[in-house]
C-alpha cells in the first residue's frame, strides 16, 4: 500500500496526447487556468448573487473531492481513512490548487468524532477572488472547502464539513481551515448541511415561480407572470451587455450593472432623469445609454457643465441670445434647449447652477418654451432632459440652496452610480483592461499587473474613482521597465497608504516628476502634445514642468522632403 508520503504525479496522471485526455486513473480531469475559474466565479456572483453563488461552489467543490477520493482509493487503498485524509491533503496541492499544512488531525472510533484544522497557504481561489471582485468581507474559497469536506466524507464514510475560519482575501497571507463531522459542529451542522445540500438551490430558484399552489388558477397565472418577468429580465440585461460590449464598458460590478439596467428601463419613457454619483464613477456613459437606447436616439445629444460657466455665460448658452443682447452679441445664437429639442439635452453639474438661472430652467420645463436672452420672443422647445449631479440635492433642497419645485421636476427617475470603493470587484478587472488599452495607444508590450501593485489597487479608496484608476493605471505604463506593471510604478499617493507598498528612504517627490516626464518625452520622440495627453496635463503645464526640472526634451524626429 502506498502512503500519501510516496504519491507522486505520474502514479496519478495518465497523458493520452494522441485522445486529447488527460486520465486520473479511470477518471478524466481538465487542466483549466485558475484566472478562466476567477472570470466564471466573478459571472456566478453577478449573475446569481454572493448567497446563491457560494452554495453552488460549496456543492461543486463536494462533488469534485468526493469523485477524487473514490478514485483515488481504487488505486491507493488505505485501512486507515485518515491516512485517506492526508493523501487528499497532499492531491490538492499537486492539482494546483492549494498548499495545505495538516495542523491537527484525529478521529475517535469509538464516538466516531472526527476533527481536523489546517492551513492554507496559496489558496487560488482567495487569490482569483482578489483580483476579479476585490477584497472580500468575509472567507470566500468556497470550492476548496467544498473539495475537503467531499473528500473527507468519501473517506470516513459520513458527513465531514469544512468552515474556513480565516481567508486571504480578507486579510492577511493564508486561509485558515477547521473540519469537523456535522454533529460536532452542533447548531451550525444544520446550517452547514443546507449550505451542502443540492436540492435546497433548485429549490431556491423555483421559490418565486412556485409561490401558489401548483395547478390552481392563480398558481398558473403567477408562474405566467414570473416567465414573463423573467424573460423581460433576460432581454434587458442583454441590451446592457450589448451596449457595454459596443462601448468597451467593463462590466465587473454588480452595482454598476444594476445603474445601466435602471438606466435601460428608464431610456424608452419620454421623461426626465437625475443620475447622481461621485465624479469619476461613469454617469455620462450612463447619460449615453439612455439616449441611445430612446425614441430620440437619432437626434442630438448635447451636453453643458454647469459648473464651468459663470452665470450670464450658462444663461446665453443654454437659451441662447440676439444680436445685440451684450457686448459681444454680434450674431443671433441658438442656444443647447433649441439644439437639442427633438434630443436630449444633458445638465452635468446641474447642483452647481445659480438661483437665479435655476427659476429660469424651472419656467422652460414646465412651459416648454424658452427665451433668447435680450429676446421678447418665445420659442417653443422641449428637449428630454439628463441631468447629473455629484452633490446631494436633497440636502442642498433642505439648504435652500436648490429649488425644491426644479429638484422634483429632474428627478423624476433617479439612478444612483455606486463609487469605486463599493465595487471594489470591479477594480482588477478594470485596471486590467485600462492596461490593454495603455499598452495599445502608448506601442508597450505590457502584459500584466504584479500581486504586489494589484494589492495596492485594490487597497486604496479611489477617491477619483474610475477616471482616477485609468490615469493611475495609465501612468504607470508609461513608466514600467519590464513587461508587468510593479508596485514602484504606481502614483506615490497610492503607495504611501497603510498596507501600500513602502516608499524608499530619500523618496523625492520632484524628481520622480522629472523622471516620468523625461520618460515620457523619451516615449513620444519629445512630441509635447502627445506627452501631454498621456500624462494628463496640458501642454503649457508640461513646458513650465520642463523649464521647472531643467529637462532636456528629445528634439522630435526630422522627415527628409
Amino acid at each position: 500500500m502506498a502512503s500519501h508520503h510516496d504519491l507522486q504525479l505520474p502514479d496519478l496522471v495518465e497523458f493520452r496526447r494522441d485522445e486529447g485526455q488527460i486520465r486520473f486513473h479511470d477518471e478524466r480531469v481538465l487542466v483549466m487556468s485558475a484566472a478562466a475559474m476567477g472570470a466564471l466565479r466573478r459571472e456566478i456572483i453577478a449573475s446569481l448573487g454572493i448567497v446563491a453563488a457560494r452554495r453552488l461552489l460549496f456543492r461543486f467543490g463536494f462533488t469534485h473531492g468526493y469523485r477524487d477520493a473514490v478514485t483515488l482509493r481504487a488505486g491507493f487503498p488505505w485501512v486507515d481513512p485518515l491516512d485517506g485524509v492526508r493523501m487528499g491533503a497532499m492531491l490538492h496541492g499537486v492539482e494546483g490548487a492549494v498548499h495545505a499544512d495538516v495542523v491537527r488531525l484525529s478521529r475517535h472510533p469509538a464516538s466516531n468524532r472526527f476533527e481536523a484544522e489546517a492551513l492554507w497557504r496559496h489558496s487560488y481561489e482567495a487569490e482569483q477572488h482578489l483580483q476579479q471582485c476585490g477584497a472580500a468581507a468575509e472567507p470566500v474559497c468556497w470550492t476548496l472547502c467544498g473539495y475537503a469536506s467531499g473528500f473527507c466524507s468519501a473517506c470516513l464514510g459520513r458527513d465531514i464539513y469544512f468552515r474556513e475560519t480565516q481567508c486571504a482575501a480578507v486579510s492577511g497571507t493564508h486561509c485558515a481551515v477547521s473540519g469537523r463531522d456535522a454533529d460536532s459542529w452542533g447548531a451550525e451542522g444544520k446550517r452547514l448541511r443546507a449550505e451542502y445540500g443540492g436540492d435546497a438551490l433548485l429549490a431556491e430558484f423555483e421559490q418565486p415561480i412556485r409561490a401558489a399552489h401548483p395547478g390552481s388558477n392563480a398558481g398558473d397565472r403567477r408562474e405566467r407572470r414570473c416567465s414573463d418577468d423573467g424573460r423581460e429580465l433576460d432581454l434587458l440585461r442583454e441590451r446592457v451587455d450589448q451596449y457595454a460590449r459596443r462601448s468597451q464598458m467593463i462590466l465587473a460590478s454588480g452595482g454598476m450593472r444594476k445603474s445601466l439596467e435602471l438606466a435601460a428601463r428608464v431610456a424608452p419613457i419620454d421623461t426626465g432623469v437625475l443620475i447622481c454619483g461621485e465624479s469619476g464613477t461613469g454617469k455620462e456613459f450612463v447619460v449615453r445609454m439612455i439616449h441611445e437606447q430612446s425614441a430620440r436616439a437619432g437626434q442630438p445629444l448635447v451636453s453643458v457643465n454647469c459648473a464651468a460657466l459663470a452665470e450670464t455665460l450658462l444663461e446665453s448658452e443654454l437659451f441662447g441670445h440676439v444680436r445685440g443682447a451684450f457686448t459681444d452679441a454680434i450674431r443671433d445664437k441658438a442656444g443647447l434647449f433649441e439644439v437639442a429639442s427633438a434630443g436630449t439635452l444633458f445638465l452635468d453639474e446641474v447642483g452647481e447652477m445659480s438661483a437665479g438661472l435655476q427659476a429660469k430652467l424651472l419656467r422652460a420645463l414646465q412651459e416648454r418654451e424658452i427665451r433668447r436672452v435680450g429676446s421678447e420672443t418665445s420659442i417653443k422647445a422641449s428637449p428630454r432632459i439628463v441631468a447629473a449631479t455629484n452633490r446631494d440635492l436633497r440636502a442642498a433642497v433642505h439648504a435652500g440652496a436648490f429649488r425644491e419645485d426644479l429638484f422634483y421636476r429632474l428627478a423624476a427617475f433617479v439612478i444612483t452610480v455606486p463609487p469605486l470603493r463599493e465595487r471594489r470587484e470591479a477594480v482588477a478587472p478594470l485596471a486590467q483592461e485600462f492596461l490593454k488599452r495603455a499598452a495599445s495607444r502608448f506601442g508597450k508590450d505590457l502584459q500584466g499587473i504584479t500581486p504586489e501593485a494589484m494589492r495596492v489597487l485594490l487597497d486604496y479608496d479611489w477617491p477619483g474613482n474610475v477616471r482616477e484608476l485609468q490615469h493611475a493605471v495609465e501612468r504607470a505604463a508609461i513608466l514600467a521597465a519590464g513587461p508587468r506593471i510593479t508596485g514602484a510604478d504606481l502614483p506615490p499617493e497610492l503607495r504611501l497608504r497603510d498596507g501600500g507598498v513602502p516608499l524608499d528612504p530619500g523618496f523625492d517627490l520632484d524628481e520622480h516628476e522629472r523622471a516620468l516626464i523625461e520618460k515620457a518625452l523619451a516615449q513620444f520622440g519629445g512630441n509635447r502634445r502627445r506627452t501631454a495627453e498621456a500624462l494628463n496635463i496640458s501642454t503649457v503645464t508640461l513646458w513650465r514642468r520642463i523649464k521647472q526640472y531643467g529637462v532636456r526634451a528629445p528634439a522630435p524626429p526630422r522627415f527628409a522632403r
